[in-house]
């Protein structure tokens, strides 16, 4: 009897059956970075985000918009795009690999991948890895190599998620361009597992000027 109250205890604690999102970049991640979460054979999501102020990638004036889309894809990859009136180049490619996630209560998991490909300035590789600290937290640290015109700038990100109740999850992350950081906040609010409301503060240190300084958008999660 103990043990099935403690499974129930656990499972209030940390909504396993939410599924994870995108990020704004696309891949599924928290807010700018992408995480080890992986996406299982036929599964995916997709999620659409307005920005209201400058873009935190084109540095633009103007609201903005974007969609993305990720799919688990053969097995232990995750393949994406993210296009709309940002990224100004066009759609881009993203892909991600799952190198390992243990069976452990609570799993540490890496991945490797590469963001915005056919970009000229902003195509990326990155190693992340992620690990529960307890049911309802999670951390996730990393770095990556920004493959610019003529030099290759290499920075680190990280970030964490909590959820507060089996409805709401708070985020925060920290990613750089090689030169400057920017930190970010955020929450999801899972109307069901799989559709999630969110919003996310860009930028909240102001490290680079007219940034991006808020962003609204929904998700959705489901098996085809």
């Amino acid at each position: 009897m103990k043990k099935c109250l403690l499974l129930v205890a656990s499972c209030l604690l940390f909504p396993i059956t939410y599924w994870a999102s995108p990020s704004l970049n696309g891949p599924t991640g928290l807010i700018s970075i992408p995480t080890a979460e992986a996406l299982k054979y036929k599964e995916f999501n997709v999620a659409f985000d307005y920005g209201m102020g400058a873009n935190i990638q084109s540095k633009t004036s103007a609201d903005d918009w974007s969609y993305k889309l990720n799919m688990g894809t053969f097995e232990n990859w995750e393949i994406g795009v993210v296009g709309g009136k940002v990224p100004t180049e066009g759609m881009y490619l993203n892909v991600k690999y799952y190198l390992m996630s243990d069976d452990s209560q609570l799993p540490l998991s890496i991945a490797i991948g590469s963001e915005n490909l056919s970009s000229m300035s902003q195509t990326n590789i990155y190693m992340i890895a992620s690990k529960k600290m307890r049911e309802d937290i999670g951390l996730h640290l990393g770095f990556k190599a920004i493959f610019e015109p003529e030099q290759l700038s290499p920075s680190i990100m990280g970030g964490l998620n909590y959820f507060a109740t089996e409805e709401l999850e708070f985020l925060g992350d920290i990613d750089g361009d090689g030169k400057t950081y920017r930190a970010n906040l955020g929450l999801r609010y899972f109307l069901t597992n799989q559709f999630s409301f969110r919003i996310f503060i860009l930028d909240i240190s102001e490290q680079v000027k007219n940034s991006a300084r808020f962003s609204i958008g929904l998700s959705f999660s489901k098996f085809l």
